[in-house]
């Protein structure tokens, strides 16, 4: 049985993992010749709104940030029983509280338009900023009031079910506005978009889930039992402290940059954005992907075999990002320069910057995954609102002095200091059980080589021509080879990374392990 049950997770894992690699490609190119329309057919102000209300619109969301992953763990269990009744009953208070959720949103997002004058540095119409912002927000709203059935897909190790429907909506709707983009350069329809292609993919989904879990239909007689509300409940107060941080970190920083740089540069930066993260999304597929496979994995192995299991997939993420962030920070300016406008482009040192931030974002992703799993947010409570609170006062005073540079600045020394230090005492010592300061020195150490490497590989490509093609091929191959260099020289010998070869062979040429 415990074969069957490994061989299960391993499946939905590949195929949850696959699915989001490939609609991953599909929509980083899509997302991309997007993004080169846009920037030929508005203004940089327009693309510096859309990030900002975006990142507003988080900030607002706050409270459902510990809503949904506390429901999926609260339904690994039932889903696993085939427990129909108790599935219902949470999935009954998973849509009241939704309800509830976007019905707070929808009225912090009207308050808050009435202030958007005062951080936002723009030459387009406030009047017009007050529409845009509006659209935005009814698009979110709108998720929480038809979207709350897809978290039975992901706690139910079907997650490539709504990566599939997202991904095909957004495709669509992305060549729709590029359509729109170039024909009418009309921004009003452009972001109309959006609100009609997220109902639109609120529908599908909502189809499937009712297929797949039929008795989802049926009256439910059985009410949620109070312990189980109580554990809920106690889950979503430690998620939404946890994640808080997070939304400090990523939201608050395209509000400093709008309010302290302008919504032109934020802009700029929101081409980089775009590019760091498709990055980051191709990234976090695979994690994301085994979240319930690593739920369902805690509740029937002993923490050890866990703990194997984590340095296994951090060290194999940590080959791919960190090798990633070494190439991108030799080829996001000619990309950007090429392809968007050479005068869209930040300075060098920003761009260094922003690869560093993107670089430790991508460390902490196995972090969340593994929090989830073990339900470990209760304890991250104190660290997520100190680290949010200490990058938002170091981005202001920092981005005050320094603009764009002294905000990122601001973030790495927050991630530095506070994030990987914590985080990994958490999920080592409350979730292992075992002492996280090996893992914290090994991560320093492995910091330290991915920024040398990226100052070698500079160093090389700074000399060669900086656009076109070709430059951007070479800049590729050789910060690619450099990379692979080194990341064999350090790492070809460690067992981890054996055990994540193994499992590829495993998955692609269907070997034994």
């Amino acid at each position: 049985m415990a074969n069957n049950t490994n061989e299960y997770r391993f499946k939905n894992s590949a195929r949850n993992a696959t699915t989001a690699i490939v609609t991953q490609i599909v929509m980083g190119v899509i997302s991309f010749v997007e993004r080169m329309v846009f920037n030929q057919c508005f203004i940089p102000d327009y693309l510096g709104l859309y990030s900002l209300f975006k990142n507003v619109i988080s900030v607002l969301s706050v409270v459902e940030l510990g809503l949904s992953v506390a429901i999926a763990y609260s339904l690994y269990q039932p889903l696993a029983e085939d427990n129909f009744d108790e599935i219902k009953a949470i999935m009954n208070f998973y849509k009241r509280l939704y309800k509830v959720m976007g019905s707070f949103i929808l009225l912090g997002g009207i308050g808050v338009s009435f202030f958007l004058k005062y951080f936002v540095k723009t030459d387009v119409p406030m009047s017009d900023v007050q529409i845009y912002f509006f659209l935005y927000l009814l698009s979110t709203v709108f998720e929480y009031f038809f979207s709350y059935k897809q978290i039975l897909f992901d706690a139910d190790q079907k997650q490539y079910i709504n990566t599939l429907i997202t991904n095909i909506v957004w495709v669509a709707m992305y060549a729709i506005q590029i359509a729109v983009s170039i024909l009418t350069h009309n921004f009003f329809i452009y972001a109309f978009c959006n609100l009609i292609f997220t109902l639109g993919k609120c529908s599908f989904i909502n189809i499937l889930a009712n297929k797949e879990y039929s008795f989802l239909k049926e009256k439910n007689k059985t009410k949620l039992s109070s312990d189980t509300k109580e554990k809920i409940i106690y889950n979503i107060k430690g998620l939404i402290l946890g994640k808080l941080g997070g939304v400090f970190s990523d939201s608050t920083n395209s509000i400093l940059i709008s309010a302290l740089a302008g919504s032109s540069i934020l802009g700029l930066y929101s081409n980089y954005q775009m590019i760091y993260q498709g990055i980051r999304g191709f990234i976090r597929t695979v994690p994301s992907a085994i979240t319930a496979s690593l739920g369902n994995m805690n509740a029937t192995e002993d923490s050890s075999k866990v703990a194997d299991g984590f340095w296994a997939i951090d060290i194999s993420f940590f080959l791919i990002y960190g090798t990633l962030t070494i190439v991108l920070i030799n080829v996001i300016d000619p990309i950007i320069g090429t392809f968007f406008g050479q005068t869209r482009c930040l300075t060098l040192r920003s761009s260094f910057l922003l690869c560093i931030v993107s670089y430790l974002a991508c460390n902490k992703y196995i972090y969340g995954t593994y929090k989830s799993s073990l339900g470990l947010y209760w304890f991250d409570r104190k660290r997520a609102i100190i680290s949010g609170i200490a990058n938002f006062i170091l981005s202001f005073i920092l981005g005050h002095f320094l603009g764009f540079d002294g905000i990122m600045i601001g973030t790495i020394i927050t991630y530095l200091t506070i994030d990987l230090f914590i985080e990994p005492y958490i999920i080592f010592n409350r979730g292992f059980k075992i002492s996280s300061k090996k893992y914290i020195a090994f991560n320093f150490i492995r910091f330290a080589i991915v920024v040398a490497v990226m100052f070698i590989t500079l160093m090389i490509t700074k000399e060669l021509p900086q656009f076109g093609i070709i430059a951007i091929l070479i800049n590729t191959l050789i910060s690619l080879a450099v990379a692979l260099l080194v990341a064999f020289i350090f790492f070809h010998k460690n067992k981890y990374v054996k055990q994540s070869i193994k499992a590829v062979r495993k998955f692609i040429f269907k070997q034994e392990v």
